[in-house]
């Protein structure tokens, strides 16, 4: 990993309640939600760059009022993740469609379903 050095005025750290230590994760974080904002960086990437986790970095897309992110994860990738993180992940999505389910009458009326034209391999 690369060390960056900068300069900043003494009074940076007193005017946001911040030590260095703190200012720096954040500006981390920051710099690294507005280059995925402005589709730089890949989510992956930017979570690398903020130092946090895939989940934690869009818990911090929400944080900082950012547009929520389109997740783009493959079925396996979805299913390496631990159950904790994928379930946060796929719980707002999970309640949406059931919602969707409840309220849109084209989803509620099974009987649009022509079963007869399924093929079930029970012939």
């Amino acid at each position: 990993m690369k060390t960056v050095s900068i300069q900043l005025p003494e009074t940076v750290f007193a005017a946001l309640g911040k030590h260095p230590h703190e200012f720096v994760q954040e500006m981390r974080i920051v710099a690294a939600v507005k280059w995925y904002e402005l589709g730089k960086i890949s989510q992956e990437k930017a979570a690398e760059i903020a130092g946090l986790t895939r989940l934690d970095f869009i818990d911090a897309l929400s944080r900082y009022k950012s547009p929520e992110p389109e997740i783009k994860l493959s079925l396996k990738q979805l299913a390496a993740m631990p159950v904790k993180e994928r379930h946060k992940l796929l719980a707002q999505s999970i309640s949406s469609t059931a919602e969707d389910f409840l309220n849109e009458t084209e989803l509620t009326e099974f009987s649009v379903l022509d079963t007869e034209d399924w093929d079930t391999g029970n012939d």
